[in-house]
């Protein structure tokens, strides 16, 4: 044999035998495709030379038929009898056919044991392994036969089912389409030629087989058409005969048919008979399929090390079966924190749908887009969104009336220097504003570590959905713990900032002299220059006590009761506007204060803090508790290791029957 199709064969056995399908790898296979009584079957059992498929009216071939010829050097001996034939089901791996009529039972059998006893299909393969001295080594999977209309009891789709498998088969890059046409009906016509035509257009893996040549009308167009001059079709067509109806009540084997057929071919078609007939359409199929072998299977290695290498990490997640529970606790708990660790610091990134805003032919449409993001980058875009928050506060807006406060303020004090109670209060109203966007920030900060804690537990605790439960509960109640600790040292630290209004402050010390500078009266005296500058809360109270005096305080007490002159409102309206852009400038030093300081709070208490210790107080919290009702797995966590514990098996053995092949020795 071959040592290609030895190779597959090899292959072949590994995956069907462990119920993997040859599609999900894409092994090179030839798909048997045509229409009904196209003489799909006549010509499966000319090339195995064997009477093994049912017969009948309708739908015959229910279910993919995956049909394994190997070819036998010597016959079997069993019992004393010497057998050139036996096959195997694989679903009945332990039994032999050497009947080929008991083989035609077992596949009507069991097509009627998965569709039914009615005209149903099903895309379930049967798998056929036949050993034949005659047969030659090669893999040819029979396809239901395409129909147009239902007929009888048929579904009333039937067409659509048939076709849609069909399809499942030929679409395969690497699949042969062996297209059956029958030679008594116009080729333009041809159900299979007309469906490969549509899924390989260039007919770079179609071979067409033209049956019942004996039936086709005797004219030049047949003759071009055998010569396959008439169809686009790069790997040939061949032209056979059929065993017909009478042949088959006479009782003539696939074997005498084939003389028949030689004869038949050497009379009729003296110059193309050596490329026509069973025979030779078997010599091309093997021909065919060796080549498509070659070039396919260093993808096909590629596949299965990526599929290899997929499970191997499905087993690597789902961690081996549990020996010794305490330490899978530890185990289980480390791997947890380490994942919410590499989380937050951006080593574990993770997909997500967000929406955002596109010009389209000028206009503006929301769409989605997926994004990589990571739960440390959530957490800085939180905390920068609230910051823009803080941005949009505007302390001017409560800065109204200001000039009234201002003289309320005074008291029996004269008017003339601005009180620096007046500041203290607005300044620390408008530090107020800043409360609300903190907090918010950090419970959406706690939020955002909930969902990133149910995230990890899921992909690093599903197996144990107890355990997984149990560990949710404490890292939550863990992250909760430390929001009371966040708030109190963000509440002192506003606090400290209403406690004391310093205008000693560098920066606010050059907004002061030049908003001062700004609101100058040219035409004012040195004392009233004196005046403006000495509204500096820090230098208010020095003043007041050198300049006032018994006189003026009673002057200024009685002035309270009238209405004040216009130089007074001119004057409350100057120092007004002074004082709100004081508070202003004051209140943007504080702001800024506090958009330093408010990641560093998130990082400290959410970060760093948690993260340091949440592994020790899972552990000793869980050990306290019983580990052994927790560590149960999903029965789908078992059958998913299951799987994927073959599959390795399986992959490994695939690769190194593809890696035994030696591909500098082309001669075999």
């Amino acid at each position: 044999m071959n040592r290609y199709l030895n190779t597959l064969n090899r292959l072949q056995d590994i995956f069907t035998q462990c119920g993997v399908s040859l599609r999900e790898i894409d092994l090179p296979q030839i798909a048997v495709v045509g229409c009904q009584s196209a003489g799909k079957s006549s010509v499966l059992e000319s090339i195995a030379q064997q009477d093994l498929l049912p017969r009948g009216t309708g739908i015959v071939t229910r279910r993919p038929l995956v049909l394994q010829m190997i070819h036998e050097t010597k016959p079997m001996v069993s019992e004393g009898k010497v057998y050139d034939t036996w096959a195997k089901f694989l679903h009945k791996p332990d039994y032999i056919y050497h009947r080929m009529s008991d083989v035609q039972e077992e596949i009507i059998l069991d097509t009627n044991r998965i569709c039914g006893a009615n005209k149903g299909i099903s895309d379930e393969p049967i798998h056929l392994k036949l050993h034949s001295t005659l047969a030659p080594s090669l893999t040819l999977v029979d396809l239901p036969g395409l129909t147009k209309i239902a007929v009888g009891d048929q579904p009333h789709n039937i067409d659509i089912q048939i076709e849609k498998l069909v399809r499942s088969y030929v679409t395969k890059p690497n699949t042969i389409i062996l297209a059956i046409s029958p030679g008594n009906v116009d080729i333009a016509n041809s159900d299979s030629l007309k469906l490969a035509r549509e899924v390989d257009p260039e007919g770079d893996r179609t071979l067409g087989v033209i049956t019942k040549v004996d039936l086709m009308e005797d004219t030049p167009q047949s003759l071009d058409l055998l010569r396959g001059n008439s169809v686009n079709m790069k790997l040939g067509l061949v032209g056979v005969v059929n065993r017909n109806y009478q042949m088959l009540a006479e009782g003539i084997n696939p074997s005498d048919a084939l003389l028949k057929e030689e004869k038949f071919l050497k009379e009729k078609y003296p110059d193309l008979a050596k490329y026509m007939g069973v025979p030779y359409l078997s010599k091309k199929l093997c021909t065919i399929l060796i080549s498509q072998l070659k070039i396919a299977l260093p993808e096909v290695a590629m596949k299965i090390r990526q599929n290899l290498s997929k499970h191997r990490q499905i087993l690597k997640d789902l961690g081996p079966e549990v020996v010794d529970r305490k330490m899978e606790v530890v185990n289980l708990v480390m791997k947890f924190s380490e994942a919410l660790k590499e989380s937050v610091q951006g080593q574990l990134t993770f997909s997500k749908r967000i929406k955002h805003r596109r010009r389209i032919n000028g206009e503006y449409k929301v769409e989605e887009k997926e994004i990589t993001t990571s739960a440390g980058a959530e957490l800085l875009m939180i905390v920068e969104d609230n910051i823009t928050k803080l941005e949009k506060i505007s302390p001017e807006d409560n800065l109204k009336n200001i000039e009234e406060k201002i003289r309320a303020a005074t008291g029996i004090q004269p008017s003339l220097f601005v009180p620096d109670t007046v500041f203290n209060t607005l300044a620390t109203e408008q530090i107020q504003l800043m409360e609300e966007p903190i907090s918010n920030t950090i419970e959406a900060a706690e939020q955002c570590l909930e969902t990133l804690i149910n995230t990890i537990s899921q992909k690093t605790l599903q197996r144990f959905p107890a355990f997984q439960g149990e560990v949710l509960v404490l890292a939550k109640e863990k992250l909760r713990a430390k929001v009371p600790s966040a708030k109190r040292f963000i509440d002192e630290y506003i606090e400290i900032q209403e406690c004391y209004v310093n205008t000693d402050h560098p920066e606010f010390q050059e907004r002061f002299k030049l908003a001062a500078l700004l609101f100058k009266d040219d035409d004012d005296s040195d004392e009233d220059d004196d005046r403006v500058l000495g509204q500096n809360p820090r230098f208010l109270n020095q003043q007041q006590t050198l300049r006032k005096s018994k006189q003026e305080k009673v002057r200024s007490f009685m002035s309270k009761y009238k209405d004040p002159t216009p130089e007074e409102k001119e004057r409350l309206a100057r120092e007004g506007e002074l004082m709100r852009n004081l508070i202003v400038q004051y209140f943007s030093i504080i702001r800024a204060n506090v958009k330093d300081t408010l990641p560093k709070l998130i990082v400290k208490f959410f970060l760093r803090d948690l993260m340091k210790e949440l592994t020790g107080f899972l552990l000793v919290k869980l050990m306290e508790k019983n580990c052994d009702s927790m560590l149960n797995e999903d029965s789908d966590i078992s059958s998913k290791r299951e799987k994927s514990l073959r599959m390795v098996k399986i992959l490994s053995q695939a690769e190194g029957v593809i890696s035994s092949i030696d591909y500098c020795d082309d001669d075999n």
